[in-house]
Formats: structure tokens, C-alpha cells, sequence
């Protein structure tokens, strides 16, 4: 029986699930790793951990697919967008510099002066989470590094390369590095020019859903799958995830609540004129864009929550839950801002920090629970309400952490006023890369048919409450008066220099 094997690169694990054409997933190998986070805001990872994962994982599933009678027919990769891995000839020249350091903030500011000519040729500001920026720190602050490499990859890029000898990335991380051109889909000689950076070190770009190249003779001696087995990029971990949840048409929103959130809108061209608002990078979908807002903190704000007034976090979910339905459909009087990292929609305001008003000698840690988690639904329908502006907007998908709630899944549907749904799928991102290489296989002729045999079993589907909207509403008004009052005072910025505050 023809097979397909996923790799998904995660933050902390990375996994390598074999599924059948029907999406029957047969065998499912995960790795774990831990990124190293430093007082100084760097994160950072020794790249050779995800070489030996990968190889252990491809071996492993090698391994059974043969003892099974089954036949790997291709490889196909989705990964974390934003990572760093300076490399000479493959061989990495320094730690991976992960997607969440912070290193890289200071020298953003200094090229705010571009940020019109980024948002119109990228499709974002130059962004400290972008690989763009990351290059540009190492070059600044570890020149001899940045000399030494002839490859700048990301981590697929850094795998793929060792499996196939090719030096490739496809468009969708391309449109994740402030380096490439969001119409022309090529690397743009202009940002790299601003940016000082070369371009002989940047890999080819390719198609998502294209054939990067075959497995080598050497790496099929290490792992045992054989040598031409194609290898496919996918493309980046979000756009896959949406794919796999069922976004395909232009009126769907996928909001995908992980440790950050992201808001996805396909579109088929890109408007004439690029917003800051927005974010513009490639969809995993072919000869489509995909419209993103990024919150910065999503369910880690639930955890943190959880962390400081509940205690161990699997023991708690189910007390949590009831605690949240005991607060629902109630005029709760505490005010909050979700802003435990910042705020990023419609305002990059990336110091301003969470705040509860009126608490009172009644209040209690189920009003502050249900408060923190209705200020951040109501944040995501801001964020919807700017993607309206791209066409209608008639459902929403719903995937991650925070859908295992039913109670918060309601809350999601009286915020955005929206009908809403959560996928049948629990692995929405390897199933997008799975739609992705058996459409390039030609088991499938489009995403659509293929979306439609591979998914199966039953989805839930949330209506809004008239009655608990007027509430959300309300609620609304409130945190948008705290959030004035407090931006750039004192009271609600963190860890500020005195001449950097405006009073």
C-alpha cells in the first residue's frame, strides 16, 4: 500500500506521522526539545538536534512502513516559519536562532523609516520575528559567522538540503523573511540592499507543494528510505494548519488559538495598496495570499492564568471550565487587557501589558478568568472586523489549544457574531501537508477533493448567543477606554525607561 510521510516541525517536538490516501493516520513517531531561553532575550538551539530528530524519525518510520508491507511514496515537510541556522556547506556555523528571541527588537527601530517600502514589497514592516532581521542581527553582532556561511536556512531548508543536496525554500517562508518580493515571489534586491545582506546566501525559491528534489543515495544509507523518494515543501506551519482545517474559499476566517493566535483570510490578488494593519504572506493553497493578523499571546495568557491561580494545569482544565461556565451570560463588572506580551492588533504596541479594573472585596478569580478570556475573543474579532474589509466573512474555523473548551468555543461564537466550527481534525497541519503532497502526487486533482476524502468524522458547530453578545459588547467598550487611558503612561507599560514615557 502507497503511503506518505509528514514531518512536522514544531517549537518543541517534531513529529513524523505516515497516513494512507484516506488520511488514515498508521504511525506516528514524536521527538521532543527544549530551546534555550537567556536573560538576555536570545532563544537558541542546537541545529544538529533537529538533523538527528529528523533522521531517528524517517528511519523509525522507514522501519514499520517496511515491516507493514506498506510504501512511503513521498515526504512531505511543513515546519515553524522563522528560525535561523547559519550553515557552510549544510554544516551549521552557529546555534539556531529561534523564532522567539528578542535580540533582533532594538535594530528593527532603527529601519522605521522603511517600514512603507517593507509593507509594499514584503508584506509586513520589517518584523523582528522574520528571518530577514535575524540575518541582519548576526551579521551585526557575529560578523565572522555571517562570513563563514554560504547558506542562510531555515530549519525545513536546513533538512531538506541534507536529504536531497538542494538548497531551496518555498514562498510561503520566503513571505515570512522581509526579503522577498510578495508580488514577483522572488527574492527583492531593493530589501536586501536596506538590509546590507547578500544574496548568493539565500536558498532558490520554490512553490509550495513542489518537489524540492529526492532523497540522496547518502541519505538513504542512513535512513533507509530509498534514494529518489521526492521530498515536498508543504509550506509554513500556519498556512498548513488552515488548509487542513478546511480553509479554502475567500470567506472563511481561520483563527488558530496556540501559544500566540493567528487570523487567516485567503484572498486570491493582493490589493493594490498594502495596509500596516495586516500581514500579507503566501498561502499553502496554490496561486493564493493569505491575509494574517498575529496576536502575541493567546492561550498562554490562559496558562499563565492557570500557572498563577489554579495551580498544575492538567488538573485544573476541568475546574477552569466550570469556573468559566459559572461566570457565562453574566454582566461580570471587572475590565480586562489581554496584553501579556503587548498589543498587535491594529496597534503595534508591543509594551503595553495586561490590566484587571474593578476588582472589588466581591470579586473573584472566576471574574477575572472570564474576563481576561472575553477581552482576548473580543481582540479577535477586532481582527476579523479589519479582514471584512477584504470581502465577506460568512465562518469561522476554529483550531488549537483553547477549542478544547466547548464554554470558550461559545464565547468565540458570541464575540465574532459569527457561526463558527472546529474542525474533525486534531492534526491540522500535517493534514494540510498531507492535501499538499497527494495533490502533487496526483492522487487528488485539487485541495478541495482532496480536503474532502481525507477528513473525516464529526465537526461541532457554535451559534451565536443574541443575549451574551450585548454583554461582549459592552465589555468591549470598556477595555477600549482602559486601553486608552493606560497606553503610555506608567500604569501601563513594563519594564520602561523614564524618557521613553509620554505624560
Amino acid at each position: 500500500m502507497e503511503t506518505f510521510l509528514i514531518i512536522d516541525i514544531g517549537t518543541s517536538s517534531m513529529r513524523g506521522i505516515i497516513f494512507d490516501k484516506k488520511g488514515t493516520s498508521l504511525y506516528k513517531k514524536q521527538l521532543r526539545y527544549e530551546p534555550e531561553y537567556h536573560k538576555d532575550g536570545s532563544v537558541i538551539q542546537d541545529a544538529h538536534v533537529f538533523y538527528s530528530h529528523c533522521l531517528e524519525i524517517c528511519k523509525d518510520c522507514e522501519n514499520y512502513a517496511k515491516s507493514n508491507g506498506y510504501e512511503i511514496k513521498a515526504i512531505s515537510m511543513t515546519s515553524q516559519r522563522s528560525s535561523l541556522i547559519p550553515t557552510k556547506d549544510g554544516e551549521p556555523t552557529d546555534m539556531t536562532i529561534m523564532w522567539q528571541d528578542t535580540r533582533v527588537n532594538k535594530l528593527v527601530k532603527k529601519f522605521t523609516a522603511y517600514d512603507d517600502f517593507f509593507i509594499e514589497r514584503s508584506g509586513s514592516r520589517l518584523n523582528a520575528v522574520y528571518l530577514g532581521a535575524k540575518i541582519v542581527w548576526l551579521k551585526q553582532n557575529k560578523p565572522e559567522i555571517y562570513e563563514e556561511s554560504n547558506q542562510m536556512f531555515n530549519i525545513p531548508s536546513y533538512l531538506i538540503y541534507h536529504m536531497t543536496g538542494e538548497s531551496s525554500t518555498d514562498t510561503t517562508y520566503g513571505s515570512r523573511t522581509n526579503l522577498m518580493n510578495i508580488r514577483t515571489l522572488d527574492w527583492d534586491d531593493d530589501l536586501l540592499k536596506i538590509l546590507n545582506l547578500d544574496r548568493d546566501k539565500l536558498p532558490k525559491l520554490v512553490k509550495p507543494g513542489e518537489i524540492c528534489g529526492s532523497i540522496t543515495k547518502e541519505y538513504a544509507a542512513l535512513c533507509g528510505i530509498p534514494a529518489g523518494t521526492p521530498v515536498i515543501s508543504a509550506g509554513g506551519d500556519q498556512q498548513c494548519a488552515a488548509v487542513g482545517e478546511g480553509l479554502l474559499s475567500n470567506e472563511s476566517v481561520s483563527i488558530n488559538t496556540g501559544t500566540g493566535g493567528y487570523i487567516i483570510k485567503n484572498i486570491d490578488e493582493l490589493p493594490d495598496s498594502l495596509t500596516d494593519k495586516l500581514i500579507y504572506n503566501v498561502s499553502s493553497v496554490p496561486n493564493k495570499y493569505i491575509l494574517e493578523i498575529d496576536l502575541l499571546a493567546c492561550s498562554s495568557i490562559l496558562n499563565w492564568f492557570i500557572r498563577n491561580f489554579y495551580g498544575d494545569k492538567n488538573e485544573s482544565y476541568d475546574k477552569v471550565n466550570e469556573d468559566i461556565k459559572s461566570c457565562y451570560d453574566k454582566n461580570i463588572n471587572v475590565t480586562a487587557l489581554p496584553y501579556l506580551k503587548g498589543k498587535s492588533v491594529k496597534v503595534d504596541d508591543t509594551r503595553i501589558r495586561t490590566a484587571f479594573t474593578n476588582i472589588g472585596l466581591s470579586t473573584t478569580k472566576q471574574d477575572m478568568l472570564y474576563s481576561l478570556m472575553t477581552s482576548l475573543f473580543m481582540e479577535i474579532n477586532d481582527g476579523i472586523n479589519i479582514l471584512r474589509g477584504y470581502g465577506p466573512v460568512s465562518s469561522v474555523i476554529i483550531g488549537g489549544g483553547l477549542t478544547n473548551s466547548k464554554i470558550m468555543n461559545q464565547m468565540q461564537s458570541d464575540a465574532y457574531n459569527l457561526k463558527i466550527h472546529k474542525s474533525a481534525v486534531t492534526e491540522s497541519t500535517a493534514i494540510g501537508a498531507l492535501i499538499s503532497v497527494l495533490v502533487n502526487q496526483g492522487v487528488y486533482e485539487s485541495f478541495d477533493i482532496a480536503y474532502e476524502n481525507v477528513v473525516h468524522g464529526e465537526e461541532d458547530y457554535y451559534c451565536p448567543n443574541v443575549q451574551n453578545m450585548e454583554y461582549q459588547d459592552e465589555f468591549n467598550g470598556r477595555k477600549e477606554e482602559l486601553y486608552d487611558v493606560l497606553k503610555g503612561t506608567k500604569a501601563g507599560y513594563y519594564k520602561v525607561a523614564k524618557e521613553n514615557i509620554n505624560v
